[in-house]
């Protein structure tokens, strides 16, 4: 599933894109995904204007020149291209496409189904369900080792867990969990409420980094992600820990190799030397 730094760097590029453009077409080529999608979409869209995209926790919203935005969730396994209409190619699974006046065509891809497109009164978008009750965003100054160590004190469950839930800290998955957690030296079945100010302070730190770090480089190409211009990201050449079972630690004083270990259908990674 794309986390954070994938749907920042689709948010990015359809930034560098499309702000100003005026959506011309509107093409829905299913009736539901995750949801159903909006039956008064193309009526609603069409001839509005791209005025800013931005990123909540995993959810893209495109505000519009009429008072309305799009929000899109990439689901399991959704990506987003942008190219010029004439060299952009038929792609399978392709759910959803807008035609915007600078020639570029915007192309909805989700194999899986998994992914969301909704239509909501922009004045309404706080009082939307799907981003009502999320967490602070880890890029943000409010995620400090204070608010990490707060909300972790009177947890039983792994610290892991506790950065996963997006009820608490949003956009951290799997893969930025597992790099975090082995950045900062602390194993990912450590109690919450045995984090000490100390270990907030680093975990919070290393966060920040991994994901400012996976940005830069264009997210990781795992599974299905891609930047919209359908090139991979660089960040998964990175891991230290995700994805490296069985291979050696990277730490040179340590080269104990790297263990998976899975909990509720959910792979953990980490060194057991390494991660205390």
């Amino acid at each position: 599933m794309p986390e954070l730094p994938e749907v920042q760097t689709v948010v990015n590029g359809i930034k560098s894109k499309l702000i100003g453009s005026k959506i011309k077409d509107t093409e829905v080529f299913v009736k539901k995904l995750r949801y159903p999608v909006p039956i008064n979409l193309k009526n609603k869209i069409n001839k509005s204007s791209l005025l800013d995209v931005e990123r909540r926790a995993k959810y893209i919203i495109l505000r519009l020149s009429n008072d309305y935005s799009l929000i899109i969730h990439l689901g399991m396994s959704g990506r987003i291209i942008i190219d010029k209409k004439k060299e952009i190619k038929s792609i399978k699974h392709t759910h959803f496409q807008l035609h915007f006046s600078n020639d570029l065509l915007l192309q909805f891809i989700d194999p899986r189904r998994f992914g969301c497109i909704l239509l909501r009164e922009t004045s309404k978008l706080l009082e939307e369900r799907l981003l009502k009750y999320l967490g602070v965003e880890p890029l943000d100054k409010s995620f400090n080792y204070k608010y990490l160590h707060e909300i972790a004190s009177n947890k039983t469950s792994p610290i892991k867990s506790i950065i996963m839930n997006q009820k608490y800290v949003v956009g951290v998955g799997n893969i930025y969990a597992s790099e975090s957690l082995f950045l900062s030296n602390i194993s990912p079945f450590k109690i919450g409420s045995k984090l000490t100010l100390s270990e907030s302070d680093r975990l919070v730190r290393s966060i920040k980094r991994v994901l400012k770090k996976s940005i830069q480089m264009g997210g990781s190409s795992i599974n299905d992600h891609t930047m919209i211009s359908g090139k991979l990201g660089h960040y998964q050449n990175k891991l230290q820990v995700y994805g490296r079972d069985g291979q050696k630690c990277r730490n040179k004083s340590c080269q104990l190799p790297i263990i998976r270990i899975v909990i509720a259908q959910r792979s953990t990674f980490y060194c057991s030397s390494c991660q205390k």
